[in-house]
């Protein structure tokens, strides 16, 4: 199996560096499946079929390269794990185009590098399935949220009102969480990355 991952851009003593959390490498070959980075658009749509499933990972904001990997993955129902930015990324997509629909967070509640910030609630679908809980206690560090809209399915809010987790409807796997799983070492996240590699090999 075959993971594609996008990298974030970010500056670092004025120099352009390319950057992906190492624990998400990690999961993947823990699940032996194989990591390959992705930050080209151009290179994307010559390889994209090569992709067993993708994962979308947290940055200030998403990117070009996202966009045209989740398009891709929806149209040919390719798996797709979406974190912080790469949910907000799902949230704003409505199966043609993407328009933005976050807006800021207006307290600090989910701006915190603790590792567990606050608990979410839990609704009835795939978040249950993969848990078995009613509620979890996650970390927080995000500065935007998603509003609600028709193109997703809320599968997890937090107790102050925040959508945590969603999942795009009619696909095999297109979900994303709003928290960062790939930072907590814990059940959870392990069933959580775990969920996703089993959906990838369907």
């Amino acid at each position: 199996m075959i993971i594609g991952v996008t990298l974030r851009n970010i500056k670092m003593d004025e120099i352009d560096i390319l950057k992906v959390n190492k624990s998400i490498a990690n999961y993947i070959l823990k699940y032996d499946a194989i990591p390959i980075f992705i930050t080209n658009i151009n290179h994307f749509s010559s390889i994209a079929s090569i992709f067993d499933g993708f994962i979308i990972p947290g940055g200030n904001n998403w990117e070009n390269i996202d966009e045209e990997v989740l398009k891709y993955a929806y149209d040919n129902d390719v798996p797709v794990l979406g974190i912080c930015a790469g949910m907000q990324l799902i949230g704003s997509f409505n199966g043609k185009e993407v328009s933005d629909n976050t807006t800021p967070i207006n307290n600090d509640n989910h701006k915190s590098n603790d590792t567990y910030v606050h608990d979410i609630i839990i609704n009835d679908g795939i978040l249950k399935d993969i848990f078995k809980k009613n509620s979890i206690k996650v970390n927080s560090r995000h500065k935007d949220k998603i509003k609600f809209s028709n193109d997703f399915i809320i599968d997890a809010i937090s107790n102050d009102g925040i959508i945590e987790a969603i999942h795009l409807p009619n696909k095999k796997f297109i979900f994303g969480v709003q928290w960062h799983p790939e930072d907590i070492i814990d059940e959870n996240s392990e069933k959580l990355f775990l969920y996703f590699i089993e959906q990838v090999k369907k």
